[in-house]
């Protein structure tokens, strides 16, 4: 797909099968001309004002004529949907992966402040919203060249009745625009509040433990954060839905009202003949059936528009992962970071990284401590380059680390983050010292019981959240990276496995030149770090070497 900063439905259909979506259009349309002429046909096999119709040298009975445009109407209109469905779930796929690669390239502070459920939302919701828009258009297109065809019909008939039609449509559009504008609101807002709707369900599945245990809790969360969001939205969309009914049943009634000044007035004119009127009121019957259809599809073409307006605030985020690998030392000996600072919020809170500075060397253990809300995570994620500082500067060796420097740099990190998210593949070519390495770990983490990896695959990630972090980490240790970040790793380890880490696992990391940086608050093992990071309100307070035992 083409970078999309003002994406529409009509550009998402052509972008992604230009000929098959026009060849489809013109298919509709044919297929609306070809609705238009089945009244005119079915009057002239009534008033048997012709049983044959002559086409040069060729003719044909009205009856095999019929019968011969029923049957191209059926071809050509599902043509015409099948088409459209096949380019549209083309083109949602293609966006879905654009949108993903979109999303993968922002930074984690864009996709933070954008929430997770937002973006399954877009994701999910929002796409398929688009995809029922997308399949609106050959009916609407069928639909508006079937109105046209008989207003043109009816315009053969009796100019003035036509004049007379052609106005009571026009009130009919601008009775229309009204609610249709109001019921977007409605809409709008029923979308926003689906954000807050699938932010609860995340709560409800992965805060299950903590809700379990209290139920004065769970109560009011499910009443505050999954009853009144989603109680809230039906409201919405029902008072979305009861006006745009209301609206498409009002502009049906129009229409009969126009039929019906039509029979008491056109019968006392001296140019009105039977036929003629039989076949006014038949085009005007004939006429509500289309009208009723495309304001019914105003409807999704509104959802669709709602959605695609979500979409492209993705779109037009610009800040984002520089792809372009710039050149560093791999053989770098320090990063540092000199006077960074760094601010976001969440809700109505706000945390800071004030001028921090430090050097990390190639082979050396760091251990980050401090009280909660001190600002440990936020520094790991700046050490980490999840975040981009707003001042200061990043240096590798003596070297300010730029923008093209900074996706190279990143390939060097491996991290192990509290709310980490374990992937059930390994994304690298594994050879038999791999496999080997994993052998071992699966059995020294006491796993080898538990899962094991076919085709560079986990059989399962199903365990416990400490067997999930020894998981994590055996994933760290065959990526082999240079420098490993860990918040917390042995937080919820078992006592030996807490003395693996600190005492076996650590040493053998430094020995091989590794750089750890891990948050941690188990001061007994501090004496195997080279130096302890001590943050408090966002700064960093303290460095020191910790006393060795």
């Amino acid at each position: 797909m083409k970078k999309n900063e003002n994406l529409t439905l009509i550009k998402l259909l052509l972008n992604s099968s230009p000929k098959m979506f026009l060849f489809s259009v013109f298919l509709s349309v044919f297929s609306g001309g070809l609705y238009a002429l089945i009244i005119p046909t079915i009057l002239a096999g009534v008033n048997r004002e012709y049983s044959y119709f002559n086409f040069g040298e060729f003719g044909i009975y009205i009856e095999f004529f019929f019968f011969i445009l029923i049957s191209m109407v059926l071809i050509t209109k599902a043509s015409s949907v099948i088409l459209v469905s096949n380019v549209a779930k083309s083109a949602i796929a293609e966006m879905r992966i654009n949108l993903s690669s979109k999303i993968n390239k922002m930074e984690v502070s864009e996709v933070e402040n954008i929430g997770f459920s937002k973006l399954l939302n877009i994701l999910t919701e929002d796409v398929n919203r688009i995809t029922n828009a997308a399949l609106a258009l050959p009916m609407l297109l069928v639909s508006l060249v079937t109105v046209v065809g008989m207003l043109t019909y009816l315009a053969i008939l009796d100019i003035r009745v036509f004049i007379f039609t052609i106005m009571t449509i026009l009130i009919g559009i601008a009775l229309f625009q009204l609610p249709i504008s109001k019921a977007k609101k409605y809409y709008t807002s029923s979308r926003e509040l689906r954000d807050d709707m699938l932010e609860g369900f995340r709560g409800l599945v992965f805060g299950s433990y903590e809700l379990k245990l209290n139920s004065e809790k769970s109560e009011a969360f499910l009443k505050n954060e999954i009853a009144t969001p989603t109680n809230k939205s039906v409201i919405a969309d029902k008072k979305g839905d009861f006006i745009l009914h209301l609206a498409g049943n009002s502009s049906e009634v129009l229409c009969f009202f126009a039929i019906g000044m039509i029979v008491f007035s056109l019968p006392r004119d001296e140019g009105g003949d039977h036929q003629s009127l039989l076949g006014i009121i038949m085009a005007l019957l004939y006429i509500t059936a289309p009208v009723s259809t495309i304001l019914g599809l105003i409807q999704q073409l509104k959802m669709g528009a709602i959605s695609l307006e979500k979409i492209n605030k993705i779109y037009k985020v610009r800040r984002g992962v520089n792809n372009k690998l710039g050149i560093i030392n791999g053989s770098w000996s320090s990063f540092s970071l000199s006077g960074v600072n760094y601010s976001y919020s969440v809700g109505d809170k706000s945390f800071s990284i004030k001028e921090v500075s430090l050097s990390l060397s190639r082979g050396g253990i760091y251990f980050v401590v401090g009280g909660n809300g001190s600002g440990k995570s936020t520094l790991c994620k700046i050490i980490s380059l999840h975040y981009r500082p707003e001042g200061g500067d990043l240096y590798l060796d003596n070297e300010v680390l730029n923008r093209d420097a900074l996706m190279s740099f990143r390939q060097c990190f491996f991290v192990i983050y509290s709310d980490f998210y374990l992937f059930d593949t390994i994304y690298k070519k594994l050879d038999d010292k791999d496999y080997f390495l994993i052998r071992k770990y699966l059995k020294v983490f006491e796993l080898d019981n538990k899962t094991q990896i076919i085709n560079n695959k986990f059989t399962t990630i199903n365990l416990s959240d400490g067997q999930r972090r020894r998981l994590a980490l055996l994933v760290a240790l065959v990526e082999d990276k240079d420098i490993f970040v860990l918040d917390e790793w042995a937080a919820d380890q078992d006592p030996k496995f807490k003395k693996l880490f600190y005492q076996t696992l650590l040493p053998d990391l430094k020995r091989k030149g590794k750089t750890v940086v891990c948050v941690t608050h188990d001061d007994r093992y501090f004496y195997h770090c080279d130096q302890v990071i001590k943050m408090e309100d966002g700064k960093v307070i303290d460095i020191y070497k910790p006393v060795t035992k």
